[in-house]
């Protein structure tokens, strides 16, 4: 009997995990292993760079990995799955703000884990409540059950440990449950089922405001700085493959604008990857003054001579920066907003351009899944490029190594009506605007730089 599906899956999962480990062998790395103790170099995207091999190959084995749990679980099991996932994220934020899991990191002989009654009595917690915690925590591969209700960290839940990336980027906002379990009467029943504007979202009818959702986290100090802290480390997680995966050298222009910059940390990057540069950093009002102290503090030369500048400037208004000096950065901007309210960000910059200006859109770009096979990062794996690519199949969008582009894409739609686009949806915004794609760069990460300029040809 033929299992031509499974097969499949299997072989290409095979070769996903050989490319793999002959990938990390090449990059020297070390082994990946749950029972380890010290961060692996590839859990820290933000600090570590992987080859366009190991990048390809890890994306490649999720994606089977996902395309099988599809094909053999049941359709009940997927439905309860689904709906008991949401307590995993209750179960690891729970862990962080009770301090457990800075207790397992310092524990003596930590490998050996510590039992839940003697964690429940050093917190002043419940026995009974922290076993079925932990062992959601377990089931999702976050800590390892040593022995019977006694745990320890793994090399994953190390992320979490306080000043580690994985601490700042799981901050949830409260109330944010609110906005998940509004979408189904926010799409179908609501007055504003049909609205497509910023200020009549989910968010507004989760937490009963008129606010959109930017000024009531500016009203809210308590849930601002969270916020900002996680939104940078989000913006880091892709910085190493910015600086590393787009010709900079080829730009034409002197001065880089980086449009909603925050805290300068991807200009920074890229002008000690490319000191020729100047830049300048754009953002609120209420954002610059931080910003102007933290480059003062770490690039007190630039900022005297004037290599970079910070200046307040609301992306709604005209670019000041005007001609074939400047190019310009929008990073995590564009997905934050509908289309009507980002055409007017585009527009306002593309009306600045000179020439030789190039405007970089750095964000997801969502893959229709129209049961194509992606076959790009196959062939990118196989070491003979005259070698005919396997049949394998997978979703031209990888499936579930891409379910952060589709779970990001939900969470702009329900806080402010944005969301991530498609190339096709990001050529019609572009264009819209007088522009043209001129070029777009994966990166080895979850976004790509979408390259654009002014579209001359529109003009003849």
């Amino acid at each position: 009997m033929a299992h031509a599906e499974l097969d499949r899956l299997q072989a290409c999962l095979n070769f996903a995990l050989d490319t793999l480990r002959n990938e990390m062998n090449n990059s020297q790395l070390p082994p990946l292993s749950q029972q380890s103790l010290v961060e692996h170099p590839l859990d820290d995207s933000t600090k570590y760079l992987p080859s366009t091999g190991v990048f390809e190959a890890r994306r490649l084995s999720l994606a089977c990995l996902g395309e099988l749990k599809n094909l053999i679980q049941s359709p009940l099991d997927k439905c309860m799955d689904e709906r008991f996932a949401i307590y995993g994220v209750a179960c690891t934020d729970t862990l962080i703000k009770t301090g457990i899991i800075d207790y397992l990191s310092d524990v003596p002989n930590a490998s050996q884990g510590v039992p839940a009654a003697e964690l429940a009595s050093k917190f002043e917690l419940d026995s009974k409540k922290l076993v079925p915690i932990l062992r959601c925590c377990a089931a999702s591969g976050w800590v390892r059950e040593t022995r019977d209700s006694s745990f320890a960290l793994n090399r994953c839940s190390r992320t979490f440990i306080e000043g580690n990336a994985g601490r700042r980027l799981n901050f949830s906002m409260p109330g944010h449950m609110s906005v998940i379990e509004t979408i189904p009467h926010w799409v179908a029943e609501s007055d504003w089922k049909l609205s497509r504007s910023p200020e009549q979202t989910a968010f507004q009818i989760a937490f009963n405001t008129p606010l959109l959702a930017f000024s009531w986290i500016v009203e809210n100090p308590d849930v601002l700085v969270p916020i900002a802290d996680h939104l940078q480390v989000f913006g880091d997680m892709s910085t190493p493959s910015i600086v590393a995966d787009y010709p900079w050298q080829q730009l034409q222009t002197p001065v880089i604008v980086d449009c909603g910059g925050g805290q300068g940390g991807l200009i920074s990057s890229i002008l000690d990857a490319h000191p020729s540069f100047r830049a300048i950093v754009q953002d609120m009002e209420n954002v610059v003054a931080l910003t102007s102290s933290i480059m003062e503090e770490r690039r007190p030369r630039d900022i005297e001579s004037g290599v970079l500048k910070v200046e307040a400037h609301d992306f709604f208004q005209p670019q000041p920066r005007i001609g074939n000096e400047y190019s310009f950065i929008l990073r995590h901007i564009m997905h934050d907003w509908p289309d009507k309210e980002a055409t007017t960000i585009l527009g306002n910059v593309a009306r600045a351009l000179g020439p030789k200006s190039k405007i970089l859109i750095i964000d997801m770009v969502a893959v229709p899944n129209v049961d194509s096979t992606a076959t790009t990062s196959v062939k990118s794996l196989m070491l003979d490029s005259r070698a005919k690519g396997p049949d394998y199949r997978i979703p031209s969008h990888f499936g579930s190594a891409s379910r952060i582009v589709s779970g990001s894409s939900m969470h702009m739609l329900t806080m402010i009506n944005g969301c991530e686009r498609s190339l096709r949806e990001w050529e019609k915004l572009v264009k819209g605007c007088g522009l043209r794609i001129t070029n777009v760069y994966p990166l080895r990460a979850h976004t790509s730089i979408i390259e654009c300029a002014l579209d001359t040809r529109a003009l003849m």
